[in-house]
């Protein structure tokens, strides 16, 4: 699992039809392709495969948003890969349970596509692979 080949795609699990219009645009954009799921287990087994350039989660899903936030962040090949989440209720509680699991971004719902467009526009360059 630690040699799946990375991609410039950014992962997005949503299972919202017009949340994922407007990541889309966001997205292209900024110059990236999307690779949609709307069940988490779709999306875990794309990165079985591949090493997404970030991952969007959305809290809408069937899973909890930060239990898969913490499966990946365990994971050697995908720890340093960004995540962002986007809540329905981003209170205290919420933000301090993302940073507990390590989330890079929490951004709130409805989604602030400026937000969205400088956290995309800071992601870290790929090292190329040798």
């Amino acid at each position: 699992m630690s040699s799946a080949p990375q991609t410039e795609k950014i992962l997005v699990v949503t299972s919202s039809p017009a949340l994922r219009a407007l990541l889309e645009l966001c997205l292209e954009e900024q110059g990236f392709q999307g690779e949609f799921y709307e069940r988490a287990q779709q999306a875990l087994e794309f990165l079985k495969a591949q090493t997404p350039r970030a991952i969007v989660l959305d809290d809408a899903i069937e899973i909890d948003p930060f239990s898969i936030a913490s499966r990946l962040k365990m994971s050697r090949r995908l720890r340093e890969v960004p995540v962002v989440l986007l809540l329905s209720d981003s209170d205290e509680r919420a933000k301090l349970t993302a940073e507990f699991v390590r989330v890079e971004h929490v951004l709130s719902k409805p989604l602030d596509r400026k937000a969205l467009s400088n956290i995309l526009r800071g992601l870290p360059q790929r090292q190329p692979s040798l």
